[in-house]
Formats: structure tokens, sequence, C-alpha cells
């Protein structure tokens, strides 16, 4: 729904259109606003801000605070083959998908733990049950169905996916006063030791992309709607979380 409170030249952008679709609250234009998401407990998140509402913490992006929504989509997430990244001058980087507006989530998935908690529910996945939200456990269920029909004959993708390492934990990132979106239960870690994180980098030496994660993999998880840390420069290729306005083309 989209609710007109004041003149617009045109309609809203598609990356705003399309968020009602997965997330709370109704798209509208304010008179000295511009666009943005009206959320159900009344607050209002702006499409843009002036200056940009990234706030980088010395390239550390674990420690961005966003609150513009056009934001989340910048750099644009782009899936398919999986393309090593040059991490040279990895701090100038933006890396697609990790721009998160909190309060969205807040609205959409739970305010606190015990509301996300309510709203859990169990998703087998492989030979474990894992709890995950309501919200996304039906499009993780669907990446199961893609990887048990490639695991018929592609043996090899198993050992990924056995000892996960988790969904649903209420937990911050690690250095950063945001909540994961494991808090969120959005998000699974596979495999962690056949995986790579760059916080792994040893002090003092470079910091260099590292992939082990099969593109069958990939491809199930983007398919439905996920997004992958390993199309960041500040890798995390363990990680998956459903980010479906990052792959849609509704919202191109």
């Amino acid at each position: 729904m989209i609710i007109a409170l004041g003149a617009a030249d045109a309609g809203p952008p598609a990356g705003l259109a399309c968020l009602p679709n997965w997330y709370a609250g109704t798209v509208a234009h304010l008179p000295d606003g511009g666009w943005g998401l009206r959320l159900d407990a009344g607050s209002y998140l702006p499409w843009v801000l002036e200056p940009s509402a990234i706030v980088p913490d010395a390239g550390d992006p674990e420690q961005l605070e966003v609150t513009a929504l056009s934001d989340i989509y910048r750099p644009p997430y782009v899936a398919g083959t999986i393309v090593p990244i040059d991490t040279s001058d990895a701090g100038a980087i933006e890396d697609p998908g990790r721009a998160r507006v909190e309060q969205l989530f807040l609205s959409t998935y739970g305010a606190d733990r015990k509301t996300v908690e309510s709203r859990m529910t169990s998703i087998r996945f492989m030979s474990q049950r894992y709890a995950f939200h309501e919200l996304a456990g039906e499009a993780l269920k669907r990446v199961v169905a893609r990887l048990q029909e490639q695991l018929k004959t592609n043996k090899r993708l198993m050992p990924f996916l056995q000892n996960i390492g988790g969904t649903f934990i209420w937990r911050r990132i690690a250095r950063s006063k945001n909540l994961s979106t494991h808090a969120f239960g959005i998000a699974i870690d596979v495999n962690v030791e056949r995986s790579h994180y760059w916080r792994w980098t040893f002090k003092g030496q470079p910091m260099i992309w590292k992939n082990k994660i099969p593109q069958e993999i990939v491809d199930a998880f983007e398919a439905e709607g996920f997004i992958w840390g390993g199309r960041w420069a500040h890798y995390d290729t363990m990680h998956f979380e459903y980010r479906p306005e990052l792959t849609s083309p509704l919202c191109r």
C-alpha cells in the first residue's frame, strides 16, 4: 500500500516500493521528508538523507549505522558466479548487503528477544532441526530442497552442510552495538571449519579474500532470497542471511 501525504513528482523508487512485500510498513510521501516507509509503530524511515546515512567506523563494516533505506542497496548485490574480491583497499570498499536499517528488522521480525523467540519455527536442515523465523522459514525450506536435489549427484557438498555454525541466537555483532541478523532468526552459518572470515587474518598481515564454499551452495541460497557473506571484501563465507529485497527483480 502507498499513502500519498504530499505531492510527489513521480512514484516511489522501486527499491522502496518493493519493501512491504517482506517488511512491516507502508510506503508514504511526506511534504517535507520525501519518500519513505511508515512503520506500524508510527515511526518513519526516509528513503534518502543528505549527506549519506552510512557512517563507517575506520573501515569496519560491522560498525555501520544506517537510517536511510536507499543505503541498503549500495553497492548493488550481484548474485551468480563467484568472483574473487580484491581486498588490497578493503577499508574503502562497501560490502553489498552489509548495510542494514535495524529499525526495519525490529519492526518486522520482533522488537525484543522474547518476541522474536515466539515467532520461531523449526526447520530441518539436512539431518538436524534449527530455529528460524517464521517469515523466512519457507524460503529456507526451499533452499534445503534445492540442496537435497544437488546432493543426489554431488556428494562433495555434504561436508559443507554438516556441523553448521547455527541459526538463531540473540546477540549483537562482535565489536558492534548492532544486532546480528542471527538475532532475528533470518541467518544461517554453514560449516565453520570449511569457511573463512576476515577477522581471522593475523594482526599485521594483509587481508586476502578466501573461499571454499562451492558455487552450488551459493546458488541454492541466492535463488531463494538469501545473500552470501562471500560477496563481501570483509568476507564471511559461512554466512547466509535472508534479504529478498537485494535479490528480487521487483526492487531493481
